[in-house]
């Protein structure tokens, strides 16, 4: 080998050097910073509105008890003088009463939270998923006449949502505010270290690129 080739293969291997050293800092660096980067991560991805007077407010289908719960502090706090509740698709294991039916026990904990009869309101058109309860409270809002609906949902399931709910609502005027709530076992500032925050994220992001492909 000759002095020009020994010279470009020692500095081949010292860029090798440089940019493994480069690499591994780098990723030492993301490890030690790991708490804020990833809490800055789920607040980039979460939405959350300031509550606001609406015509309604939405209980989506799916964490019945934080997101109930939430409605019904809104409710209070005078923000609304309705809530909608979803009605999911009924099955053979419900009509046998093996499998309580999430929309009355989403009723009846309202209930157990003071919210008057009158205030609740059932939309009774079975949905299955987030895109089916836009198209089904898209209708509502027209028979309605509604402007400003305020969401209840999970953290992660905020963004998601908003996006389907929005095509849906936006060309009938409808302002749409989504509300995040909290989870039991983690909220925006500490999610990776619980394992259904680290399953909700994950879950979500690969849900919501679903969605973005397919409406």
């Amino acid at each position: 080998m000759n002095r020009v080739a020994r010279w470009c293969s020692h500095q081949r291997l010292k860029l090798v050097g440089i940019t493994l050293g480069a690499t591994a800092l780098v990723l030492a660096l993301a490890w030690w910073q790991r708490a804020p980067l990833l809490r800055g991560v789920a607040h980039l991805y979460i939405v959350s509105d300031s509550a606001v007077p609406a015509d309604a407010i939405v209980i989506l289908g799916g964490g019945v008890e934080l997101r109930t719960l939430k409605a019904a502090e809104l409710y209070h706090a005078g923000f609304a003088n309705r809530v909608l509740v979803l009605q999911p698709e009924r099955t053979e294991l419900n009509s046998l009463g093996l499998i309580v039916d999430q929309a009355e026990l989403t009723v009846e904990l309202l209930r157990l939270k003071s919210v008057p009869e009158s205030a609740i309101v059932r939309i009774e058109q079975e949905v299955t998923s987030t895109v089916e309860e836009a198209e089904a409270l898209a209708i509502w809002a027209k028979a309605n006449q509604a402007k400003v609906l305020m969401a209840t949902t999970d953290l992660f399931h905020t963004r998601r949502a908003r996006w389907i709910l929005h095509r849906k609502l936006a060309a009938l005027g409808v302002e749409l505010k989504m509300i995040a709530v909290p989870q039991k076992k983690y909220d925006a500032d500490n999610w990776w270290q619980a394992e259904a925050g680290l399953i909700d994220f994950q879950n979500e992001i690969i849900k919501f690129a679903v969605y973005q492909w397919r409406y």
